[in-house]
């Protein structure tokens, strides 16, 4: 009897299963105003790049949800010694890159090689045009070594109180080495991580498309397939997204923001942004090498006009080099008023003939630091003019628009922006100021040694009150050379469909934890 009553049930278990329909394979699309320049995290620096490498490559730390606190990643845990000189990582085990490549201390130390040892085969610098963070990330790194088959070991020659942070960065994600040596010159066109979703096609100007791992060791991704497709169009980008071709959107244009809030479908998620927006002055070319000019081109410009026309009301004039949300912001700082007349009369002083012509270099896309994309390069020029600065303004995509700040060479102003990568205030004023970072980094090319003196001091600093102390002289020094004409900082803004569950804001603006997002239908 119970055999029979077994068997019967079942035989209907089994009948039910079977009626019913297979699930559909789900698509989750994110849209983004350019397309990337590639996908290798220690070859490619551009934040659309960084986007897409935030769901194929881990770090050895990641960050906690929604914010820029270090948690554990490909490293389980770490140690580190009471002079802050000696890193110790162990790592997880059972970890797989997305080719089958096993994880462990070897494969780690072969991509650290591949970064700091010319003699590797594999050496990063050998394969192309190469922007990435290494220097900022491992320049205080003396020896690096596998103690074991799960623990690596980083010896420094000085504290490095951002190091951790910066383990974290997309830009330090960790590549798998036989798809490196594989595809040499051209895996940044191949990339493969041990991240949640597989790199399967780039189609340029279009779309990339990826595939959930199914292996990956934080749980398989609860949609089964991911795109990030390119819409430079702001008009063409709410059409979608309201249709539902897309779920969720980046780079958001302001002038689309009141329309994502009149929609009930979609949700606006906003987040203090560690993201500041301005325009960059070539440091050493006449006039610009004259502080007075500098300055003078700050007092020029309306901050708080330019906010209310064009950023609806997610933007805040800039007082200082770094955003208000950074831990470091000093507060008595009150930046650059609107005065057109002090501006004139520094002009004046410093012997400057006008009408003075300079050409303007923009971005013709919105950015995640810029909602307003070349609208507000627009505003900046007509406020110029009124001064005397005729700026003859020229539109390219993003990715010509880096090339051209990046290349050390450009002699006109340019629009510049930045989205802070780790959460330390070094990652602002550091990257963007500090002389060893010219041209990348530091593209209006400033130079003052005792900036870079703070600067250096202010890294290897353990102690955090004394690192308050030396950031608060380190902004007010650069506010006053002004090597940029300081706008703005913006809220982070994204949109989202509301059947998108589990998406989460970070501050550094890239799609960490896309694994856990799905749509409910």
């Amino acid at each position: 009897m119970k055999a029979s009553w077994f068997c019967g049930a079942y035989m209907v278990t089994a009948l039910f299963a079977a009626t019913l329909p297979a699930r559909a394979d789900t698509t989750l699309v994110i849209g983004m105003a350019a397309d990337p320049t590639g996908f290798d995290p220690e070859a490619v620096l551009n934040n659309t790049s960084g986007f897409v490498m935030a769901t194929i490559y881990d770090s050895l730390i990641r960050y906690k949800s929604g914010t820029t606190e270090v948690a554990p990643g490909l490293a389980e845990t770490w140690n580190v010694s009471a002079d802050g000189l000696t890193y110790t990582f162990h790592l997880r085990k059972g970890v797989t890159f997305q080719d089958g490549t096993p994880f462990n201390a070897k494969t780690y130390i072969q991509g650290i090689d591949r970064l700091l040892n010319k003699q590797s085969p594999d050496f990063i610098y050998n394969t192309g045009p190469v922007e990435n963070f290494v220097d900022f990330t491992y320049e205080d790194v003396v020896s690096y070594r596998a103690v074991d088959d799960d623990t690596v070991e980083f010896k420094l020659k000085q504290p490095s109180a951002a190091l951790l942070a910066s383990l974290a960065m997309v830009w330090n994600g960790v590549v798998s080495p036989t798809a490196v040596t594989k595809y040499g010159k051209d895996f940044r066109n191949h990339p493969v991580g041990s991240g949640p979703f597989i790199f399967k096609e780039w189609r340029p100007r279009d779309q990339i498309s990826l595939d959930a791992n199914p292996n990956y060791w934080g749980g398989k991704p609860k949609v089964d397939h991911l795109v990030f497709k390119e819409y430079p169009d702001p008009q063409a980008a709410l059409l979608a997204l309201k249709r539902g071709d897309v779920q969720i959107l980046g780079d958001l244009s302001s002038q689309i923001i009141p329309a994502l809030r009149a929609d009930a479908n979609i949700e606006l998620l906003t987040q203090p942004g560690l993201a500041i927006s301005g325009v960059g002055m070539p440091f050493d070319v006449a006039p610009f090498d004259d502080k007075r000019v500098r300055q003078a081109l700050n007092y020029a410009i309306d901050r708080e006009a330019i906010d209310k026309a064009l950023f609806q009301g997610l933007a805040a004039p800039m007082t200082s080099p770094l955003p208000e949300s950074q831990w470091g912001f000093d507060k008595s700082l009150k930046g650059y008023g609107y005065d057109p007349e002090k501006a004139k009369k520094l002009l004046a002083d410093a012997g400057v003939k006008l009408p003075l012509k300079v050409e303007f270099l923009t971005y013709n896309s919105p950015r995640g630091y810029n909602s307003a994309g070349p609208d507000l390069a627009t505003a900046i020029q007509a406020y110029l003019g009124k001064v005397g600065i005729e700026a003859d303004l020229r539109k390219v995509d993003m990715g010509a628009n880096l090339a051209t700040i990046r290349s050390g060479k450009y002699q006109g102003l340019f629009m510049v922006g930045f989205s802070g990568d780790n959460g330390d205030p070094d990652n602002f004023v550091g990257e963007l100021f500090n002389s060893k970072r010219i041209p990348v980094g530091n593209t209006a090319r400033y130079r003052n040694p005792e900036t870079d003196k703070l600067l250096d001091q202010a890294a290897a600093e353990a102690n955090p009150d004394k690192r308050l102390a030396l950031y608060s002289q380190v902004q007010k020094q650069i506010l006053d050379d002004a090597p940029w004409i300081f706008i703005n900082s913006v809220l982070q803004v994204r949109a989202i469909r509301k059947d998108v569950k589990g998406y989460m804001l970070n501050p550094t603006q890239m799609y960490f934890g896309m694994e856990t997002v799905s749509l409910e239908k």
